[in-house]
This record gives structure tokens, sequence and C-alpha cells, in this order.
């Protein structure tokens, strides 16, 4: 259980965050029946196999078997941990949190809200930098790339003075300590114990997150000096993996498609010219982080990098982490190696959208590099592009798809399709497991494996079943409460969390399916979403749970019984006494014989 919240305030956020309403603002939900269905936002497919319950308050995909609550949904949508996705909902339900009784976690959620606080002082001060006669050159530099007033106020850009100590000094000036100055990344402390600006001479572009705080800048020169950009480093409050430049505008601009690029003066020029489905990687390579929240707000994504080498290495690389998370990505080819910033300057916003409409597949783009990385003139050259083809179509998962592309190639290239499906198949077909697997019912012993399915068997499923039933009917815990021991369960994770169902429903405290699930890790959640899915759909619960209950016990006694069969069917010498074991063995078949009759 987690317990840095207190379970009432948990389910209090829980209540408050119907699951419904949460995963709409990331899938997009159809009704059918009593359930709701979408596109799986966790892994790539084409018909809907994920379902939300609204009565249970749980989500499950059928495709890929992740389940749970709207906390496990949003850890796995957003990549939390869970007090993270505690918070997150309890923001959005605009319910205060109790600051808790751990004074880290306290100090550095004040932190953060200092930094925060620096940030936005150092954002104005690097505005009014821009507007005033002082700095004038700044403000002529972003008229020659043509960056309209309007624009400069929208995303708040500045100027950083080329002095070495000018922001610190406003800054101490405005009642920051300078250990907090320090921890936000926009002041460095030189080696006399002084501090210096982190920034200076440059174009600033405040980076705001998803509502809008400012929780780091990135600057740009004016001039031909190096490095070009400079980010801020990370704090508490910016994390560059889990940040997009502009998503803050991009996420509300209606649209199915989002583009990603590589610098702010993209983003820029792309937003002026209203095309402001438009985001930008924070100076690193594009992260699952990044790629898992831009799924959440469009349905294709189009990598728009430069046309050079590097953005074409840094496409790939962007495209086969976006596809592997289900995402549905194309690649924008900007003519003449230009970038998209010069492109839409030069030939206006309407050629530049003919150009996205023609934006290249995941496979389309990976033969386009290969045919220019590759001689395909000379025999040998066509061997090679071909072997390399098939590497990058025996990932395509829809089998239609692939046929297309082997006939176009086959055709081009003059070869048969047999010849290249046969080289997909060997490159497709697994290596031989040398290892051998052996199947065993779970020791006393288990972990935490046990509860995820990965060492089942249909007893402790039986028991899980049993947990299930009572999360979804605790009136019939009443009739059953003596039976709940831990002599019933096979397995002491089963047992564990039975326990806990127990003394809630003991305490006349209720325990549905959702609370269920926040005791429980993500694997064990969607274990236990199956089961309410699939399982547990009677017509009469408490004739379900004695039945479920009759089929453990019978099971145990069913074990026994072939124990003893064992035992005595033994060549060697059994120890103890053999007689004793024949009056345990005609007890045992008596009592499943009335078990079954019953």
């Amino acid at each position: 259980m987690y317990n840095y919240y207190a379970s009432d305030i948990i389910e209090e956020v829980r209540v408050s965050n119907d699951i419904v309403d949460v995963v709409s603002e990331y899938v997009r939900l159809e009704k059918r029946g009593k359930n709701y269905f979408g596109l799986c936002p966790f892994h790539k497919e084409n018909t809907p196999s994920f379902s939300v319950e609204a009565g249970k308050q749980i989500f499950y995909c059928f495709g890929c078997g992740k389940g749970g609550n709207v906390f496990q949904f949003i850890m796995n949508v957003e990549n939390l941990e869970y007090i993270e996705a505690v918070r997150l909902l309890a923001d959005r339900a605009r319910i205060q949190l109790p600051e808790g009784e751990n004074d880290q976690e306290k100090e550095k959620a004040l932190l953060k809200q200092e930094i925060i606080k620096i940030n936005t002082e150092a954002a104005r001060f690097f505005y009014n930098n821009l507007n005033s006669k002082q700095f004038e050159n700044a403000r002529l530099y972003l008229k020659e790339r043509k960056v309209s007033d309007h624009t400069i106020r929208r995303f708040g850009m500045g100027y950083s003075p080329e002095e070495w100590d000018m922001l610190y000094k406003h800054l101490t000036v405005k009642g920051f300590k300078d250990e907090n100055i320090l921890k936000s990344g926009l002041v460095i402390s030189g080696k006399n114990g002084s501090c210096y600006d982190r920034f200076r001479g440059r174009i600033m572009f405040p980076i705001f997150d998803i509502r809008g705080n400012v929780i780091g800048f990135g600057g740009r020169v004016t001039d031909s000096s190096v490095p070009k950009y400079m980010n801020s480093p990370e704090t508490i409050a910016y994390n560059k993996s889990k940040s997009l430049y502009a998503l803050n505008f991009a996420k509300n601009a209606g649209q199915k498609r989002m583009l990603i690029v590589e610098g702010y003066m993209d983003v820029i020029s792309l937003h002026q010219c209203g095309i402001i489905n438009t985001v930008a990687s924070l100076g690193t390579a594009l992260t699952e982080s990044q790629g898992r929240i831009l799924k959440k707000y469009a349905e294709e994504i189009v990598i728009a990098y430069d046309s050079d080498a590097a953005g074409q290495a840094a496409a790939i690389r962007g495209l086969d982490l976006l596809n592997d998370i289900g995402c549905n990505v194309k690649v924008l080819i900007i003519p003449q190696g230009k970038d998209p910033d010069e492109f839409i300057k030069k030939n206006g916003t309407e050629e530049f959208n003919r150009l996205v409409d023609k934006s290249l597949s995941l496979v389309e783009y990976k033969i386009k590099v290969l045919k220019k990385q590759i001689d395909t003139e000379s025999t040998e050259g066509k061997i090679k592009f071909l072997n390399k083809v098939s590497e990058v179509l025996v990932r395509i998962d829809n089998s239609i798809e692939r046929e297309m592309y082997i006939k176009k190639l086959a055709d081009e290239y003059k070869i048969s399709e047999e010849a290249l499906q046969s080289e997909i198949y060997k490159k497709s077909k697994p290596k031989a497991n040398l290892k051998t697997v052996t199947a065993s019912i779970p020791s006393e012993k288990t972990s935490r494996k046990n509860i995820s399915g990965k060492h089942d068997n249909k007893l402790v499923y039986y028991e899980r079943i049993l947990i299930a039933l009572m999360c979804i009917d605790n009136s019939i815990y009443k009739d059953i409460k003596n039976k709940i021991t831990a002599e019933l369960f096979s397995e002491p994770e089963n047992w564990q969390i039975a326990k806990e169902v127990s003394e809630r429903l003991q305490s006349n405290k209720s325990m549905v399916p959702a609370e269920l699930l926040d005791i429980l890790d993500k694997e064990a959640a969607s274990v236990f979403t199956k089961i309410f899915q699939e399982e547990c759909n009677y017509e009469d619960n408490y004739k379900a749970v004695l039945d479920i209950i009759k089929r453990i016990e019978l099971y145990k006694l069913e074990k026994r019984k072939q124990e003893i069969f064992d035992l005595l069917n033994r060549k060697e010498k059994i120890e103890g006494d053999v007689e004793k074991l024949n009056q345990e063995l005609s007890s045992l078949i008596i009592a499943i014989r009335k078990m079954k009759e019953s």
C-alpha cells in the first residue's frame, strides 16, 4: 500500500477524477454497451481493444493486458510514479494535498515553487530588456528574422545582456536567496565565490510547462558564436526529457496531427504562420516520455527535422521510438536541405502544408534513406540494399501493408516476391531457446512476480477471483468471513491482499474494485483488472463466491490425495506409517466425493 497520503485523501482524489473523463483527455472513446472503447495509448493497434468501465472505475486493454484504476492509468500514460500521479490528479480536481510527514518532500515542494518564482521574475527581466532602447540590437535581430511583436509577446521572448551578473543582481534586489538562485540554474558560482549569469548576450526563450509555469529557458546567440543554443540545466522544476517547447500552446490546436521540429525558431516561425500544432524537443534526442506526451495530444505525429545527416539520423531514432510506443508517425522531407523556419519564410504556409500532407511513413522514409546510402546499380549493392530493406519490413505488423511493399520492391528491383518474403521470414523467425523451462507450483517464498501471473496456477487464480468478488459485492463478506483465513490461500501475496480487504470490510468500510487496485503495483493491478473484466460477471455473486471457495478446498484435497498416491506407489521404502496414510487417503476420497455431490 502506498502510505505517503492517508487512504481517505487518496480515495477523495480518485472519486473526484472520473476515469472516463480522465481517459477521454488522452484517448478518443466510444460507448459500446456499458463500456467505452478506444485505441490503446500503450501499444499500436488498428482495432480498439482498450476499454473503460465507468461502473467499476477501471480500464483494461485486451490487447496488451495493461489495466487498473485512474491512478494506474496516469502512471502509465504520463510515465509517473504513484505519488506524482496522485498529485497530478489532485491538482486536476483542485484538491489540496497535505504536505505529509516527510520533511524532505516538503522541502522539495517549496524549492520547486521558489524556482518557478525565480524563473518567472527572470522571464520578466529578459522581456523588459528586449523592449528597452539599451538593447535595441536584439530587437533588430528578431525583426530581421521576421518575428512579429505579437509573437514576441505570446512566447515571452527576451534578451539576456552581455554583462556578467546583471540578472543575478536583479534577482537579489527582488529578495531571492543566493542558494535558490543558484539552484535555478540561471546563475553559476565562480571560483572566488562570486556569481555570474549563465545566459549572456542571447535571445531568451522561456520554457513553459503544460500549466503555463516558467520551468526553464533556452538562449540563442545573435551572431556566429558557439554554442548557438544553450539550455537551462535540469532542476527540480525542469526535466528536459519530459518537456516539449510550446506544448502549452500546441495542445490547444484542436488538430489530429502534431509536428515536432528541432529548434525554438522553427516552432516560432510555424506558430506565427498559423501552424500552432508544432512543438520542439529541448536540446536532446526525442525521449519515450516526450513521445507519450505527443501521443496523447495527436493521432498522427510528423517529424520535421532538418534535412542534413544529423537531422536524418535523429528522425530515424524518433521514428523507431514513436512507432514502438504505438504512435502513427511520419517524416516531413524539406527540399534543398532547408529547415522549417527557412522553408516557410521563403515559400509560405500553403506550400509548407502541402509538404506536410506528403510526409512519408516510417517504412517509406527508411527505404528512401537506404537508397541514398547504398549504390543499387551493382548486384552487390542491390543485395545489400534488399537485405537492409527486409530488416525494415520485418517490423511491419500489418501483413497487407508488408505485402504491398514486397510487391513494389520486387517489381522495382526485378526479383521474385518469394525471395524477398523468404528473407523476411528468416529474419522474423525466433532463434531456438536452448534453455528448458519447467513449470512449477509457486513456493512459499514467492515474490511479486506471482501476482503478475508469471508463475500462475489454477489455485492462485481462484484465490484472486475470490478477492475480486469480495470487492465487487462487499455484502457477501459477512457470510464467508470465517473462511477467509491464511490456510485458505496457497499464495502468501494473495493472503496479504485478502487480509487487507477483510480488515477494511470488518471495520464497516467499503472496498470497491478501484480501491483494491490502489494497494497493488502496476503489474498486479493489470492482473486484477483482467479478472474484474473477464471473470466477475456472475448473476449471483454469493453463489459464485461459495463455488470458488469450494473449488479451492476441493483442489487442495485432490492435491493431497495425489501426494499420498505418489508416496504409496514409490518403490523405495517410505517414511511414516503406511496404515495411517491409507486411512487418510480413504478419508480424503470420501470427503472429495461428498464435496462433489453437494
